[in-house]
């Protein structure tokens, strides 16, 4: 984009904007007159402290938002805990998701997958998170792998979400983001509970809760408490990483157990 364009642009931004706000009525108004992508827009006026509306209740700086905005997250697996974390960040305010999934929608998917609908039965997940996600967030920038993860799936990502529901994919993913070095937030669930915490280069978080490779087995039984639980935790960490915070969870992991109501916080050993 040309600098007198950006300059011209950034006026019109601030003569729409009201109170450090930018509608998105008036944002695509700018874009179509400019014809240029929203997404520009919206870049432009995070970088001159100017927030979209639709992020104003996010309770974060522009500057914060703006780190979200220019941020990869790749979501490994679209399913239960996949496309509900999805959900979450592109609501957020994350910039750019990368949807990795080969599957389609069953309707054992039902119960607990976000996007899954009587309609999309038999429809690729990720075409179907992409094509929901951009009516929540249209400024948002997917790249999409309808196939099983390989590095390309992760390659250029700043974090990494875990929403495998196998053993064995999941220590293998885990590998490749150490050599990445690339953190990756875990997820699991089975009927009423969960688990979340960071696996990194520091911690040994997946070879302790998985320290061989297991048979494979029939699918958990699993409820949609527990996915939206678990899937809010992996969102908000990936989150906290993103913007900096400091987190318990890269030293140990959670456990939830919505049946009793219980979490407990359990440190990873050292010496594993």
């Amino acid at each position: 984009m040309a600098e007198s364009n950006r300059d011209k642009i950034l006026q019109n931004i601030k003569q729409r904007s009201r109170d450090g706000l930018l509608s998105l009525a008036d944002a695509l108004a700018i874009a179509g007159q400019w014809n240029c992508s929203l997404r520009d827009v919206e870049h432009i006026a995070l970088d001159h402290a100017i927030t979209p509306s639709r992020f104003q209740r996010n309770s974060l700086s522009c500057q914060e938002q703006l780190r979200l905005f220019l941020s990869r997250v790749a979501i490994i697996g679209c399913g239960g805990l996949g496309g509900r974390t999805a959900e979450l960040l592109a609501r957020l305010g994350i910039g750019h998701l990368i949807l990795t999934d080969p599957d389609v929608f069953s309707e054992s998917n039902l119960n607990r997958q976000i996007f899954c609908s009587t309609e999309s039965l038999g429809c690729n997940k990720v075409d179907i998170v992409d094509r929901e996600l951009q009516k929540i967030n249209p400024a948002l920038e997917t790249t999409l792998h309808i196939s099983t993860f390989t590095t390309g799936s992760i390659d250029t990502a700043d974090i990494v979400i875990d929403a495998l529901d196998s053993t064995e994919a999941r220590i293998t993913l885990s590998k490749l983001c150490r050599k990445q070095q690339i953190p990756m937030v875990h997820g699991a669930v089975k009927e009423w509970y969960g688990q979340a915490g960071i696996d990194q280069a520091s911690n040994n978080l997946i070879s302790t809760l998985y320290p061989q490779k297991t048979a494979p087995s029939s699918p958990p039984r699993v409820l949609p408490m527990s996915v939206a639980l678990i899937a809010s935790i992996q969102a908000a960490e990936a989150t906290k990483s993103l913007l900096g915070h400091n987190s318990s969870l890269t030293g140990s992991w959670l456990e939830t157990d919505l049946l009793h109501c219980e979490f407990d916080s359990i440190k990873i050993p050292h010496d594993i």
